[in-house]
């Protein structure tokens, strides 16, 4: 064996590659997808698309954001959405706006199989915040658009408690107030002509 002034340099950089090796567990990823309508839904009813969703970049991230101590946003690296949180929420409130709308064909934009929606309904969420695990709020800001006419508008703002302190828990609360938002929605259309 030979002894040269490097050797525990090399080792120890051996050692560092080693440990980098090691995988670290890979993120949990989360959706707000709600369980598919059943079919049968009548073909003669208007067709609609949802969105485009705006929302405010700090929570407009991979990553699930928790606001702690009032003021300081922290992203938790490994709890992620399984995609765009803008396109998560056009989703849940397609499903959720057929569900309780019984129209057949709602769809989340940006979308292929619509070529000209009847209705289209544009969100701009103000607020999605999630305050550390105690709850949840939505404000959002939405119109129900005929022919590019506005035949309705409403402002929706509510928050939702969290079941217990858990990711699982928070994205529960999410999800139900998108579907509660959906119900506002629905209403609008439901009393237009």
């Amino acid at each position: 064996m030979i002894r040269t002034p490097f050797a525990p340099l090399l080792a120890l950089c051996a050692a560092l590659m080693l440990a980098g090796c090691g995988s670290s567990p890979a993120p949990r990823q989360y959706t707000l997808a709600a369980d598919a309508l059943p079919a049968g839904a009548g073909a003669a009813s208007p067709t609609v698309v949802i969105g485009p969703v705006s929302l405010p970049e700090a929570v407009d991230r991979l990553q699930i954001v928790r606001r702690v101590d009032g003021t300081r946003s922290e992203p938790a690296d490994g709890h992620r959405w399984a995609g765009a949180l803008k396109a998560e929420v056009a989703r849940r409130l397609a499903v959720s706006l057929a569900r309780e709308s019984g129209l057949a064909r709602v769809v989340a934009a940006p979308q292929n199989s619509i070529a000209r929606p009847d209705i289209t309904v544009p969100v701009d969420v103000l607020r999605f915040d999630a305050d550390g695990f105690s709850s949840v709020a939505l404000d959002a800001a939405w119109s129900v658009r005929r022919d590019g006419r506005e035949i309705a508008s409403g402002r929706f703002s509510r928050s939702e408690p969290v079941a217990a302190a858990r990711y699982d828990a928070l994205v529960a609360a999410h999800g139900r107030l998108v579907d509660a938002l959906a119900a506002d929605i629905a209403t609008a259309i439901r009393a237009t002509p």
